[in-house]
């Protein structure tokens, strides 16, 4: 009875361990790999509900929208409640351009799980994304469809489908008998739908990588004006006094990502810190460390605990003049004809930072908390309009969004940069 025991449980100490690898896979972005390891562990505890949604989120990244809504199906087949395959579902519909069914998954989801609040984040996504007049209109609804439909076979490539519309029309009519014309119906129609305020880029002489116009809400300026008055009388009065030996109040907590160790006395300065030297990454659901890509979590309490992957003494007080290099979280998502980058930093300075943009690339340099500097430079996914792009500095983040050239459908940010490739725009 013990070897039938064994045998029973060694299919699924086998899916774990394909499940294990193929999260490893997918923070490396090898959606392909992940997804052929998320589809062994599945197929080895066919009733794992996790197995299977992993497996829907690999074959979301690969486009493959129906096959990863299959996924989520079988779950709700077994557990019919399940919220997290309600959420998946919607996410996939959302980026599918399916929103009414979309509304209708992450809808009953939230019923299931009224706490969480990623359902009302996508059912907003929803509301933004879907356009009103098609679904209140069938008939306009058919024929986005249509164009939907059109817009794949021609590889998610605007300008290839444009072309076709326009080489139909030239067959049906006499539509494009002058060219004058054509010229002039083509460039009143783009300017119609275009949503770029020219007033929101600054155009070098040389063209090329240009620099956006930052935009400050009225919150964020209030939150940095005060921060600023706050500094300057803190650094006025110096180091607190009745702290220990080098101004550290006891209790302080090591400053380091992860490190739950709290300052004691002067031995507190020698002990040793297990931290994460990576930044938080959260992405459509995800939760994990950046140094860390074989630990990924949908929990977040979870995710608080994982313990630090590197050693080193603790830091419970830094230079506060002193600038430095920090991670930010960052994630994307998209809207239609935009996609919307958030780097969630407080207190930025909009005199210090710029955020750069050329058709297939993006550059960032902020400062915020005073010394802090991030900098992020993306070769992008696909090819954006600079005249359409614009940046607003937002209380807790900075918002970039990026307007398309065409309407491709982008299944990741791009690709980071190095130092070294900067100089190369």
């Amino acid at each position: 009875s013990v070897v039938r025991a064994f045998e029973r449980q060694k299919p699924s100490r086998m899916a774990e361990e394909a499940f294990a690898a193929g999260n490893q896979e997918f923070v490396k972005e090898n959606w392909k790999g992940a997804l052929d390891f998320f589809s062994k562990a599945a197929d080895l505890d066919n009733h794992k509900a996790e197995y299977h949604l992993h497996k829907a989120a690999a074959l979301m990244k690969l486009n493959n929208f129906e096959s990863a809504i299959a996924c989520c199906e079988k779950v709700l087949s077994f557990e019919p409640s399940n919220p997290k395959a309600f959420l998946r579902k919607g996410m996939i519909l959302v980026q599918k351009g399916d929103f009414e069914l979309a509304r209708q998954a992450l809808t009953d989801g939230q019923k299931a799980d009224p706490t969480n609040k990623s359902f009302g984040t996508w059912l907003a996504k929803c509301k933004s994304e879907g356009p009103a007049a098609a679904v209140a209109n069938p008939q306009l609804r058919m024929c986005d469809e249509t164009l939907t439909s059109l817009l794949e076979l021609h590889g998610n490539q605007g300008y290839a489908l444009a072309e076709t519309v326009i080489e139909f029309l030239h067959r049906k009519g006499d539509f494009f008998k002058s060219p004058a014309l054509a010229v002039d119906m083509i460039t009143s129609l783009a300017r119609r739908y275009a949503e770029a305020d020219s007033d929101n880029v600054s155009r070098p002489a040389g063209g090329g990588m240009r620099t956006l116009t930052m935009t400050m809400s009225a919150s964020a300026k209030a939150a940095l004006d005060k921060a600023l008055k706050d500094r300057e009388a803190a650094l006025a009065e110096g180091a607190a006094s009745g702290g220990g030996p080098a101004g550290i109040k006891p209790g302080t907590q090591c400053k380091l990502n992860g490190c739950s160790v709290v300052y004691c006395d002067e031995g507190s300065l020698t002990q040793e810190s297990l931290h994460h030297p990576g930044a938080p990454v959260f992405h459509e659901g995800y939760k994990y460390w950046s140094c860390c890509s074989r630990k990924r979590t949908t929990d977040f309490t979870e995710f608080l605990g994982y313990t630090g992957c590197t050693r080193s003494l603790c830091v419970f007080q830094e230079d506060p003049t002193k600038k430095k290099k920090a991670l930010c979280r960052y994630d994307f998502f998209q809207q239609g004809p935009t996609v919307t980058v958030s780097i969630y930093a407080k207190k930025v300075d909009p005199e210090q930072s710029s955020v750069r943009v050329s058709a297939t690339r993006l550059q960032l340099a902020l400062l915020f908390d005073f010394v802090n500097t991030f900098t992020l430079d993306v070769d992008l996914a696909g090819r954006v309009d600079p005249d359409g792009c614009r940046v607003e500095i937002l209380a807790p983040k900075v918002e970039i969004t990026l307007r398309k050239a065409d309407g491709s459908s982008w299944a990741e940010l791009g690709t980071l940069l190095t130092h070294e490739d900067a100089d190369d725009a």
